[in-house]
């Protein structure tokens, strides 16, 4: 008989299949998402929100989420602010 003692099983990978019901509002995530990609650079509140499509009070509202969540939302004081965000790559981990 052979033994199987030190030896490491190989682990099973497959994809996730959907298994539940759809979520009705994805939009909201979906903006977080294009928020975090959009702030590499300084933008303004008017240019975050047109880019969103969203009322500026959301602009702020999204801005605080992610302060929350963790992530360094800098500030350059001008004639607008301008925001922008320095740390994704500690989130987002590519291999």
């Amino acid at each position: 008989m052979k033994s199987t003692e030190g030896i490491i099983p190989k682990p099973i990978i497959r994809k996730r299949k959907f298994n539940g019901n759809p979520i009705n509002n994805t939009r909201r995530v979906q903006r977080v998402l294009d928020l975090i990609t959009f702030l590499n650079e300084f933008k303004t509140i008017k240019e975050i929100k047109d880019c969103l499509e969203i009322h500026e009070k959301s602009v702020q509202r999204y801005l605080n989420l992610l302060v929350q969540l963790g992530f360094n939302v800098e500030v350059k004081f001008g004639k607008y602010y301008s925001y922008r965000i320095t740390n994704t790559k500690s989130f987002f981990k590519v291999a």
